[in-house]
């Protein structure tokens, strides 16, 4: 995680890293967590926090309780100043919809649509060995941070995930149906690819934390995420790079393609080359792959854009995607707002056109997909950010967990092949 602290201290944890995670986490400190590195980020609770929220006309945006002007995108931009730190958060598809201009499904008034909360001060762990890190002065106080962690038992293991029982919002019947008609649509030429997805609910009881905990474990998800939004926690363990910025360069890294992953060497192996060599699946990434080129193509000089890894297959504990990297560079002057909704809703969960799909899930779609297909991760003070496609998400809030899977449709897409799919990404949550 390439955060740029001005300070960073070595700690020496007071317990189990368990059992300090949970206990930051019961305070409300967003969590980053890399699972192929291992590398994880446990913000310091308190710092400033923006938010909108749709009034039933238009989106609301305050920091803290000051109400500030402008659109979504542009409120957020404005406020990036002023945290030293990076803003770690999300923000939904719908609101990502209404910044580019794009039908969406209504939403009832005081509906969340992002939640940043600026760090000053955060807790890194990596290959066993703690750090405090500090993007303001003075230097960050150990005796703080162990003052905030309190007494810690030497638990050894993350509690037991919840046992969960999730069901799809429709039946097999109707998503058969619904994936029929975009292949109408598209032998019709109203559009050449559309991303179909349905929310699964299940009771949850428990502590988020713990659940998080024991998902990472399993899951290893390079984007993992772990936010209280107030009320609301939202777990992501998702694969896919949205949108990322250094200086200058920007990436995206779409998937689109799957085949699950059974830990059988040679089968996974012919598997992953099948996948490549599949006409459906690399007809639907090539399309994902232009329609990505073509966003970045909005903001980026001109002849910038290259795909620079096309088509990789990779390996995730239990699934392998089609993944390809496309790069540009920056135009000169480039802000946040006008970068984000070029980029926002992510091509790979929509489809193309996007205007035509857009319009089409909005009527199709068992419900508004919140925070998942939206954008999470963390934007730096000056622009530069790293945000992920909050795929293989769930949303947890009153006793309630849900969690929505989809897949792409093609004109050669096979509806019960489409159903399969739906369960196979479910077991990333789980197991």
């Amino acid at each position: 995680m390439d955060l740029s602290p001005r300070h960073r201290l070595p700690f020496s944890l007071p317990g189990s890293w368990p059992a300090c995670a949970e206990a930051l986490l019961a305070q409300g400190a967003p969590w980053l967590q890399d699972g192929q590195t291992g590398e994880g980020l446990l913000g310091l609770p308190g710092g400033p926090v923006l938010a909108s929220r749709w009034t039933g006309r238009a989106w609301e945006t305050r920091l803290g309780d000051l109400r500030l002007p402008g659109s979504p995108w542009q409120a957020l931009e404005s406020a990036l100043p002023e945290g030293p730190g990076p803003w770690v958060g999300a923000a939904t598809c719908e609101l990502a919809c209404d910044e580019a201009g794009l039908p969406r499904q209504d939403l009832p008034p005081g509906t969340l649509g992002q939640h940043w909360t600026a760090l000053r001060q955060a807790l890194h762990l990596q290959d066993g060995q703690a750090e405090l890190w500090s993007w303001e002065e003075p230097p960050p106080d150990p005796d703080l941070w162990r003052g905030r962690l309190g007494a810690i038992g030497e638990r050894a293991e993350a509690v037991a995930a919840p046992a969960l029982d999730l069901r799809p919002r429709w039946e097999e019947a109707t998503h058969l149906a619904a994936v029929e008609r975009i292949r109408e649509r598209i032998l019709a030429g109203d559009f050449y690819v559309a991303n179909l997805c349905v929310p699964f609910d299940g009771a949850f009881s428990g502590s988020p934390a713990a659940f998080a905990q024991s998902a990472f474990l399993r899951a290893r998800p390079p984007f993992g995420a772990l936010l209280d939004l107030g009320g609301r926690h939202l777990l992501c363990l998702s694969m896919e790079r949205l949108l990322a910025r250094r200086g200058d360069r920007l990436w995206s890294q779409p998937i689109k393609g799957s085949v699950p992953l059974t830990g059988e060497a040679e089968a996974d192996r012919r598997a992953g080359e099948t996948l490549a060599a599949d006409p459906k699946e690399r007809a639907e990434h090539t399309m994902i792959v232009d329609l990505v080129r073509n966003d970045l193509g909005r903001v980026a000089r001109t002849g910038s854009v290259a795909v620079s890894r096309p088509m990789a297959v990779e390996p995730y504990p239990t699934v392998q995607h089609l993944v390809s990297t496309v790069e540009a560079q920056a135009r000169p002057g480039l802000g946040l707002a006008a970068l984000l909704r070029s980029v926002l809703p992510g091509g790979s969960v929509t489809g193309a056109p996007k205007h035509a799909v857009c319009t089409h899930l909005a009527q199709a779609e068992a419900a508004p997909r919140g925070f998942y297909c939206g954008a999470l991760g963390w934007i730096g003070p000056h622009g530069d950010l790293d945000l992920a496609l909050p795929i293989r998400t769930a949303q947890i809030a009153e006793g309630h967990l849900t969690y929505w899977t989809g897949g792409g449709i093609t004109r050669r897409s096979e509806a019960t092949r489409e159903w399969a799919e739906l369960f196979l990404k479910t077991r990333a949550l789980l197991g």
